[in-house]
């Protein structure tokens, strides 16, 4: 009778190692298809099944062997959609969205995006929108400014952005 336990342990030994093994191959898989988030590993394990204690030793593995690394996915992020948002959507995505921390996304961004960089984009995005909305007019600028400020654009940057692209007063500080 002994004999037949012993088989039955080292299965549920070799189950329990090949369950590990599929949360960290899933998350491996999952990474290889494009650089993540932790939060996003996280969520992904989740919706896959695995328990927390399986979730938690796939992401540490993972950590260890740098496949998840927060402050290098941030600043690939920063990078990435420097020109297509500003600052406030990229702290928002970053925190809200992919879960990394306030503090480490406002430390990036000001890093990676000078307030220059930041202020030419903005000139760039709203004279391209003007252009294709084909606003000329000083009373439709605003649309233009509300459309800044839904790309994360902040007040000060909008005015002088404005200014530049319209020639209009109203608009500065």
């Amino acid at each position: 009778m002994s004999e037949n336990k012993q088989p039955l342990a080292e299965s549920r030994s070799e189950e329990k190692k090949t369950v590990k093994k599929d949360a960290f191959e899933t998350a491996v898989k999952y990474l290889a298809v494009s650089p993540r988030s932790e939060k996003e590993v996280r969520e992904k394990l989740y919706s896959k099944g695995f328990h927390r204690q399986e979730v938690e030793e796939a992401i540490e593995r993972a950590k260890k062997y740098r496949y998840i690394d927060d402050e290098s996915y941030t600043a690939d992020f920063v990078d990435y959609y420097a020109g297509r948002y500003g600052r406030k959507k990229l702290e928002f995505k970053l925190t809200v969205e992919k879960g990394i921390s306030p503090q480490l996304a406002k430390t990036v961004i000001e890093d990676k995006l000078s307030d220059e960089a930041e202020l030419d984009k903005a000139v760039e995005t709203a004279a391209k929108y003007a252009k294709t909305k084909r606003i000329t007019e000083r009373k439709d600028a605003k649309k233009v400014a509300a459309y800044l400020y839904q790309r994360g654009y902040d007040g000060g940057t909008i005015s002088k952005a404005m200014s530049r692209v319209f020639d209009v007063s109203e608009f500065e500080d």
